[in-house]
């Protein structure tokens, strides 16, 4: 069977469409057709009803492609575990990243990678852990740098690094900067927070319930991007690791300080399929992530 036919045929069903999908794959469009007819006639079923809105997938055509899927990403694994063997830092690698990562670091961590090693093709995915853990779980990305995801998954992980949490305001914001505060004692606190999906957002509701934090207002920004604009243009606050604010701490837009009380921290691992090892393209990016993450404190004179 040939393989590159399994590639179109994966395309067209994820496309729907014999005209994107052939974009997709960089292949003209009428013989990209007669490709999955060839397969059609090889395998003696019918894969796609075809109509003038498009392709849909028989009900052969959808279990075909629960199979394909696992042909190609078996082929994929067993390319990549060829390279890795020759000590060849080359491939492809699917990375979830939280968004502190995003904000913080990746910047510089992408320039170092991608000119250290210029044979490896690279795909970054930016989300909350939750949403990476299950992408992990369903061969989707090949690794995730985030959170503890809240359920408990069959996945390999491994703690990075211990990240501390800052309080981190609007300039507007009559406050010291870097002067340790407790936040209990201040008065007319006004948080912007994550939804309750977000593992920081767990730990700050247990520090609220227990009289730890005392905000006098709350709200619910699901962004980290979207929060960072309102705090810097209002005299609201929010906490983060510091590692997403590091290009923050000499702006002059934002007043970053410890918390002395109480002691929070956002806990960062690596997860990957236990069945699934990472390459040595996938661990020499952990290695820059760590290596980061690891400078992020002396940065900050923490």
């Amino acid at each position: 069977m040939d393989f590159r036919r399994l590639r179109y045929f994966v395309a067209v069903y994820e496309e729907g469409s014999i005209s994107r999908a052939a974009e997709r794959e960089n292949v003209a469009q009428p013989a990209l057709s007669v490709h999955i007819r060839q397969l059609e006639a090889e395998m003696s079923v019918r894969l796609f009803e075809r109509s003038a809105q498009g392709v849909q997938a028989t009900p052969a055509g959808r279990h075909f492609y629960k199979l394909c899927n696992g042909l190609l990403r078996d082929l994929a694994s067993a390319r990549q575990e060829m390279l890795d063997f020759g000590g060849t830092i080359a491939g492809a690698i699917r990375v979830g990243l939280m968004p502190t990562i995003c904000r913080g670091p990746l910047a510089k961590i992408l320039v170092d990678y991608t000119s250290a090693y210029p044979k490896v093709e690279i795909e970054i995915v930016e989300a909350y852990s939750g949403t990476l853990a299950d992408r992990v779980v369903a061969g989707e990305l090949d690794l995730a740098v985030c959170n503890r995801p809240a359920p408990q998954t069959n996945l390999t992980m491994r703690l990075l690094f211990s990240d501390r949490v800052l309080l981190v305001s609007g300039a507007a914001r009559p406050r010291q900067p870097w002067v340790p505060c407790r936040l209990d004692a201040i008065d007319g606190l006004k948080l912007v927070l994550p939804s309750a999906h977000h593992s920081l957002r767990r730990i700050l509701d247990r520090q609220i319930k227990a009289g730890t934090i005392r905000p006098a207002r709350v709200i619910e920004v699901d962004g980290l991007g979207a929060t960072m604009e309102f705090v810097g243009e209002s005299d609201w606050s929010t906490m983060l690791p510091s590692a997403a604010v590091i290009k923050d701490r000499s702006s002059g837009r934002f007043i970053l300080n410890p918390i002395a009380s109480p002691h929070l921290t956002s806990d960062i691992y690596v997860m990957h399929r236990p069945d699934q090892p990472l390459s040595l393209p996938a661990q020499r990016i952990v290695q820059m992530i760590h290596a980061e993450l690891l400078a992020v404190p002396g940065k900050y004179g923490l």
